[in-house]
């Protein structure tokens, strides 16, 4: 039990010491057809992703960050 808690203690700090990154933009990966006979479908994919990135950036973002796709 005593080694159990040591075991946490240790993993926790490690945890707690690791250095955090923070990104200006969120990047986001829109998939779907692109070519080929169902291109439209991948356009208007595309065309909604950039619509809900827009309103998302208009109204401040992700936590202050920037959708980027």
């Amino acid at each position: 039990m005593k080694r159990l808690g040591i075991l946490s203690a240790a993993a926790f700090g490690l945890m707690m010491s690791a250095p955090v990154a923070f990104a200006d933009d969120i990047t986001i990966s829109v998939v779907g057809p692109m070519t080929g006979q169902l291109a439209t479908i991948g356009d208007q994919f595309k065309q909604g992703a950039q619509a809900a990135a827009a309103a998302i950036n208009a109204a401040g973002g992700v936590n202050g960050s920037q959708i980027k796709l």
